[in-house]
């Protein structure tokens, strides 16, 4: 006849090794290795002696920092307002200075573009890359003045007057 389950469990509990490499549990109080063994030649001893690299052990990959990601969204996002600043100063009239505005408008959008490519392809804040480079591309004053040209024409007509 079949032995008690409480027997069963007793039997098991005293089959399992103590040493943790032979896939036991936890090793007990006594059985833990002291700091200078445990100072990584025998975990490559054992590496070497079994053939093998325990999977169980494996950490989670890592998560990069988002922070080129966001750099590069909180970039373009200025870039859009100080686009949208160069346009309110040149219906105010001042021509030049619009147009030094819109200068290092250019050069912004640029750099938080060629950011959030990094980001977006380097895991540096995916999302937030993605939509930087999109933010960037339409605060750019020439994509602007392109766009304006194609869907709006008439409007242009009246802004050099």
């Amino acid at each position: 006849m079949a032995a008690d389950p409480q027997q069963r469990a007793s039997q098991r509990a005293t089959q399992r090794p103590s040493d943790p490499s032979r896939g036991g549990g936890r090793p007990s109080g006594a059985a833990r290795p002291t700091a200078a063994a445990a100072s990584g030649t025998d975990e490559f001893a054992r590496l070497m002696h079994r053939n093998t690299v325990d999977v169980r052990q494996t950490g989670t990959p890592r998560r990069r920092n988002p922070v080129v990601g966001k750099i590069a969204l909180g970039l373009a996002v200025v870039s859009a307002a100080v686009d949208a600043s160069a346009f309110a100063v040149f219906m105010g009239g001042d021509t030049n200075f619009a147009f030094g505005i819109c200068f290092v408008v250019v050069f912004l959008t640029l750099i938080a573009a060629v950011l959030g490519f990094v980001a977006a392809v380097g895991s540096f804040g995916r999302w937030y890359g993605a939509v930087g480079v999109v933010v960037a591309f339409f605060a750019n004053p020439v994509i602007l003045i392109v766009i304006l040209v194609f869907v709006a024409p008439e409007v242009l007509t009246g802004m050099g007057a």
